[in-house]
């Protein structure tokens, strides 16, 4: 089974107990703590990627983990599951589809923005306003950055790309100014 299928139809599982629990939201940012403690800690993957490490023990690690990440039995359920079934080197596209099938379930959509430095909290919520009235639904708005930019900001949204950097900008004027010279 591929990876991305195998993905879909855990994190489709998961979403459907949160709707029906009414938890959806929390089950998400609880992954994301979790997922986000698997990403930095390389000791961790080796222990769940390693066949010398039994079931048990990953279980026994994983619990130590959950009680201070604090999730809910519902999520915690989950990912002693995924430990069970060896499926844990897939959390991080478990993670990604539960997302998108739960922002897709909600009528959101994430923007991932690039600037050259972060923004503002009055300035999110304006991209998110502006973004908002443009895609006719909820944002949420991801921000990176990058000081390569100089200024502007870089979206991605809904499989486009617009480009708003003093890059780009300076690119297409120096692009105009090579036209009218020939």
């Amino acid at each position: 089974m591929a990876a991305s299928t195998l993905a879909h139809r855990y994190a489709k599982a998961l979403l459907d107990i949160g709707v029906e629990r009414k938890i959806q939201d929390q089950i998400g940012r609880e992954l994301d703590r979790v997922g986000g403690v698997f990403s930095q800690t390389p000791e961790l993957q080796e222990l769940f990627r390693n066949p010398k490490f039994d079931v048990a023990a990953r279980k026994s690690v994983l619990g130590e983990l959950l009680k201070r990440v604090m999730v809910s039995p519902v999520t915690r359920n989950f990912l002693f599951l995924l430990t069970e079934k060896d499926r844990m080197s897939s959390l991080k596209d478990i993670i990604q589809a539960f997302h998108a099938l739960a922002d897709e379930s909600s009528g959101r959509i994430r923007a991932q923005v690039t600037v050259a430095s972060a923004l503002s909290e009055p300035e999110l919520a304006r991209l998110r306003t502006v973004l908002g009235k443009l895609t006719g639904r909820q944002v949420i708005v991801e921000p990176k950055e990058d000081p390569r930019l100089i200024g502007g900001v870089v979206t991605r949204i809904g499989g486009k790309v617009y480009d708003g950097s003093v890059r780009a900008q300076l690119a297409t004027l120096h692009a105009r100014l090579r036209e009218s010279s020939i």
